[in-house]
């Protein structure tokens, strides 16, 4: 599974847990997305995408193919 979490969110300057607290997503969550170890649910992806201000798609190719 590819993603884009951790390159993006390690340029927007957010660690995993600062990023956990401002989606309300857990932190294990964020990292297991990273590692490709869960597949993001859409309502989490969004706030993610929101977050660090990129598409979905650009976060979660791989999962949110347009």
């Amino acid at each position: 599974m590819s993603n884009r979490l951790r390159e993006i969110r390690e340029a927007k300057g957010f660690n995993q847990r600062e990023l956990a607290e401002k989606t309300h997503t857990s932190q294990t969550t964020i990292s297991e997305l990273e590692l490709g170890k869960r597949k993001p649910w859409l309502k989490v992806a969004r706030r993610l995408a929101r977050k660090l201000g990129v598409p979905v798609e650009e976060l979660f190719p791989d999962d949110f193919e347009g």
